[in-house]
């Protein structure tokens, strides 16, 4: 119960990475709150195992929708001391073919909504001195995604936002990380595991077989907890080895 106490946000926690990080949060303890955009019915199944949780409707990519779940937040808990950005999309497209909206779109979903939301939740943790920011970013913000350049940038943005929220958070005990995952066994990453790039990913990945959520989750478990802090600007990769 290292995090009995606490308070975690945990951004696109419905399904997937998100959905395995906010019930390990859970199970040390903190109560969560989980966002999702559209599937209401798939949070509440998530938060089902988690008690005192709260499931809030939130657009990160839309500051107004940021604000209005941070207020139910607030209203309820009275504060924020963890928050994940794991919210994100993919949408894997040769470069040449990569358009303006698909562009606008990663990038307002995967860096401009996780910059938005940590600003709002970062004068929160400033005045009560005392936050932890985990970004979950991914192996292709590190060696480029031979398919997703819009999303290999924004992922790579990513980490360079967590780099510089370590820097203004820590004056105010805030510790600020990233988790790059490798390929990952997700609804998402079905397609690309079943490709050709996918078999190439996991044929240069040590371990050869995909990652887990829960082995992602554990690492962001150790990131939210006093246990990390003396830990902040990093990037921890959880990819079998790949890089």
């Amino acid at each position: 119960m290292k995090l009995e106490g606490k308070i975690a946000l945990v951004s696109g926690a419905s399904r997937g990475i998100g959905k395995s990080i906010a019930l390990a949060l859970g199970k040390e303890g903190a109560k969560v709150v989980l966002t999702y955009k559209s599937n209401l019915d798939l949070a509440k199944d998530a938060a089902k195992d988690i008690p005192d949780s709260l499931v809030v409707q939130l657009d990160i990519s839309d500051r107004n929708s940021i604000k209005l779940a941070i207020d139910q937040i607030i209203e309820k808990y009275g504060h924020i001391d963890i928050l994940v950005n794991n919210a994100g999309i993919n949408k894997p497209t040769d470069f040449e073919d990569v358009s303006d909206e698909d562009w606008d779109m990663i990038l307002d979903t995967n860096l401009k909504g996780p910059f938005m939301l940590s600003q709002e939740v970062f004068t929160i943790m400033k005045k009560q001195n005392y936050g932890r920011i985990v970004n979950i970013s991914s192996v292709s913000g590190q060696y480029g995604g031979p398919r997703t350049v819009h999303y290999a940038v924004s992922k790579a943005g990513l980490i360079s936002l967590g780099q510089c929220l370590a820097r203004y958070g820590a004056p105010y005990n805030v510790t600020s990380n990233n988790v790059a995952p490798g390929i990952i066994a997700t609804d998402m990453s079905k397609e690309v595991m079943n490709s050709a790039v996918g078999n190439d990913v996991l044929q240069k990945t040590i371990l050869q077989r995909p990652g887990t959520t829960d082995e992602v989750a554990s690492v962001v478990v150790f990131l939210s907890s006093d246990e990390s802090s003396y830990v902040t600007g990093q990037t921890f990769n959880v990819n079998g080895g790949l890089i």
